[in-house]
């Protein structure tokens, strides 16, 4: 078998025509027979390049409304036909079937179709039959056959064909192979997706163009960062715009969202402040520092003072544009990463003298995103909703009833605590001015009174001013003993809110009356791993 092959006779037959010019005047320059349909053909006459419709190939017009064109033996035949096959040179032969050593072919928009919400009926019109089976049928043929599968590889098409005259080896027409059954399964998964619906038990998976990170969450690990198939009108962390900086890292990556969802949520869970503005500061995937106030600075200052020594090397996010007065404030302090909706002039000047910090700029995320959490174990994935929606029953389970003017802080503090791997414990304060901040976090031990005594407390403590009788103190989950609750109370806590659920519930609420606490049960837990 010859590895070399010289490209004769070329089908092309595209939805995408932008920058297709310039390949077919380089077939015509180097001589390449041209095969065409309908929109394409008509494409390659206005350049005044020859080309030949397949219908005089194939002896029938495209029909059914378009929806045959390319289906016919004389056309699959020339493409799958194996060169170096005797048998397959004498039917070649016997029917006047042509060789096709190139095929430039793309598909229906199936998937933009349906993000624009069309017609059930003009998505199903979007499902591209001719296209797909010419991709799979050059693809496999690629010892002979070269196969352009989207305009994707229009470019490498044209530098081959500049440098090589028109000639192919073996690796050239397996790497176009690779990337047209890469976009025939993703094709693929797309329309499988569609059908499938809401369907737990299946699901597919296609990951395109994926980033190679310098290395994973360790230097010996490798890492690649695969995004999925968002449109870039979609408000994703996959999507942020980076304005300078390092490349973003494998746990650079994984900090800037837990930033970002937890700045968004303490965004969307306060609603009694006309103008407001989140500040999450995020170590490790928790928030040390988490803000909401009705100007930008505040909510800085609040979020930083949540655990200055713990925000050293941090990453911020705000849910309002960062101004040259808040670049400055960075001046003396290291961060990694600084997260805005925008960032002014000014900022940016300043941020220019930083070269390794990293700006990024995405919306505030959405209350409900109704995306998926995705997690491997060996040998499996995990698969499951996000935690999302600020919507939080409160009952009210105690004899002190709940001060309902720390609603609204409760609220908050859910959001603080669900952001904190568990078990979590925190507390939150409320200002004069109506502005929340964590003032206590516990996070991330296998039992929550440590988290409560050796964490959230001490941390609430180094803070002065503060009055613990008019916090309140979240836990993620339900409290399985009393000794939380007196842990809490030898500590001055008056307000606790809690999910509720424990076989010794009764015992918990009991140990809260004893203690003159009010305590809110919500019902919903949040578990954070």
């Amino acid at each position: 078998m010859s590895e070399n092959k010289k490209i004769k006779t070329a089908l092309v037959s595209v939805y995408h025509k932008e920058n297709l010019d310039a390949i077919i005047l380089k077939l015509h320059e180097l001589n390449i027979r041209i095969f065409s349909t309908g929109g394409t053909q008509s494409f390659i006459e206005s350049l005044q390049v020859p080309v030949e419709p397949v219908e005089g190939l194939t002896g029938y017009p495209s029909i059914l409304g378009g929806r045959v064109k390319t289906l016919h033996p004389k056309v699959f035949g020339g493409i799958l036909a194996r060169r170096e096959n005797a048998g397959d040179r004498e039917q070649l032969h016997e029917y006047e079937i042509p060789e096709i050593d190139l095929v430039i072919v793309d598909l229906y928009p199936f998937e933009a179709t349906v993000a624009s919400g069309a017609a059930p009926q003009e998505i199903i019109e979007k499902i591209d039959i001719g296209g797909i089976s010419l991709i799979r049928a050059a693809a496999k043929n690629f010892s002979d056959v070269v196969i352009v599968a989207s305009k994707e590889e229009y470019q490498p098409l044209f530098e081959l064909l500049e440098s090589k005259n028109g000639e192919t080896s073996l690796d050239d027409r397996r790497w176009f192979a690779t990337r047209a059954f890469g976009v025939s399964s993703h094709y693929d998964a797309a329309i499988f997706s569609y059908f499938n619906g809401d369907n737990q038990a299946q699901r597919r998976l296609s990951l395109n163009d994926g980033q190679v990170l310098r290395y994973g969450e360790n230097p010996h690990q490798s890492a690649t960062f695969f995004k999925f198939n968002n449109t870039a009108a979609d408000v994703a962390l996959a999507n942020a715009r980076v304005l300078q900086g390092k490349e973003l890292s494998y746990n650079n990556l994984l900090d800037a969202d837990a930033a970002w969802k937890a700045a968004s949520d303490a965004y969307h869970s306060v609603t009694h402040l006309s103008e407001k503005v989140a500040v999450a500061v995020v170590k490790h995937l928790n928030p040390c520092g988490l803000a909401v106030t009705g100007n930008t600075l505040q909510s800085l200052e609040l979020a930083w003072a949540g655990d200055p020594i713990s925000a050293f090397g941090g990453i911020i996010c705000f849910t309002s544009p960062v101004t040259g007065e808040i670049a400055a404030w960075f001046d003396k302090k290291f961060v990694e990463i600084i997260i805005a909706p925008d960032f002014t002039s000014e900022a940016l000047e300043i941020f220019g003298k930083k070269k390794n910090l990293r700006l990024l700029v995405t919306p505030v995320r959405p209350e409900i995103s109704g995306e998926k959490i995705f997690r491997s174990v060996s040998g499996g994935l995990l698969v499951q909703d996000e935690d999302e929606g600020g919507d939080v029953t409160f009952t009210n389970v105690t004899k002190v009833v709940f001060d309902q003017n720390k609603m609204n802080l409760a609220r908050f503090g859910v959001v603080a605590c669900k952001h904190l791997k568990s078990n979590a414990i925190a507390l939150v304060t409320e200002n004069t001015d109506g502005s929340f901040w964590l003032t206590g976090a516990g996070m991330g031990q296998p039992n929550r009174l440590d988290s409560l005594r050796q964490l959230t407390i001490p941390r609430f403590n180094l803070k002065e001013g503060l009055k613990m009788e008019d916090s309140v103190l979240i836990s993620d989950a339900f409290f399985p003993f009393r000794d939380s609750v007196e842990a809490a109370q030898a500590f001055g806590v008056k307000y606790i809110v809690e999910p509720g659920g424990s076989i010794r519930d009764e015992e918990v609420i009991d140990a809260c009356n004893e203690f003159g606490i009010a305590m809110l049960f919500t019902g919903r837990r949040h578990f954070r791993h």
